[in-house]
């Protein structure tokens, strides 16, 4: 397959970015956008935000569905897909990029505090993946692309983040036990895992290494984030599943 069938491998396919909004989500859809996808913006409490992206994307001349949605809730994950499918009439792509944390040592952090990491980051995977995957399967053909964190694979710690490192770490356990369980159903399940991103809010439970800490010689855009994604979304990752890549620029090896 060349170039230019893979410029347009996305076209018409209809992608659902959680948490999309504003930050990376938003810079995915963009970026999916401009691939002449059709996109799902999804946002919590920002509707302001995800209408104006919206509005902005549609410029280009894609179709953009805005759908509020608490998709740690499982009820209201499935109102999501069912909108999308309404819509749309599939779910193609799916990327979950909803994950808050707390700075807390074990000790500090209360069980409530602990639940909601856990459910950001770990729970709202599982809703969308069990309620999209029906479709993907009807299709025969679906990519499911979750955001874990760098050094997750390796059950990394790191103090004052223990749930978001436990949530992290099986998130890519869950996404590789998917990705086996999907394989003949045409549906690949990947992880892209971000070191820290410089896009105006904290993307990483870590403080800035610096440009002189980072292998590379500097912190991480969002942009770089999105290479990868669309990486596992094209026809070049046909034959990838159940796959850790980490974008990082070397940091935490």
């Amino acid at each position: 397959m060349g170039h230019t069938e893979d410029a347009e491998a996305l076209r018409g396919k209809v992608v659902l970015v959680t948490g999309s909004a504003r930050g990376l989500g938003a810079t995915l859809v963009r970026a999916m956008a401009e691939q002449r996808a059709r996109v799902v913006i999804n946002c919590r409490e920002n509707k302001r935000a995800a209408e104006a992206l919206a509005l902005d994307v549609c410029k280009g001349g894609t179709e953009a569905l805005v759908c509020r949605a608490d998709v740690t809730e499982p009820e209201e994950a499935r109102s999501l897909v069912d909108e999308t499918v309404k819509a749309f009439g599939r779910v193609d792509v799916l990327v979950n990029t909803v994950g808050s944390f707390t700075w807390k040592p074990v000790g500090e952090m209360d069980p409530a505090e602990w639940r909601t990491v856990m459910a950001s980051n770990l729970d709202s995977v599982y809703h969308m993946c069990r309620l999209a995957l029906p479709h993907m399967r009807r299709s025969h053909w679906g990519r499911v692309i979750n955001i874990g964190a760098v050094g997750a694979e390796r059950a990394l710690g790191q103090p004052k983040v223990s749930a978001y490192s436990a949530a992290k770490a099986a998130v890519i356990a869950f996404s590789r036990a998917l990705a086996l369980e999907e394989a003949r159903c045409g549906i690949t399940v990947n992880v892209v895992s971000p070191g820290f991103l410089v896009d105006g809010e904290v993307r990483a439970p870590s403080p800035d290494p610096g440009g002189d800490r980072v292998p590379v010689g500097r912190s991480g855009a969002p942009e770089d984030v999105v290479r990868a994604v669309l990486f596992f979304a094209s026809p070049a990752a046909d034959f990838v599943t159940g796959q850790v890549l980490a974008v990082a620029g070397g940091w935490r090896l």
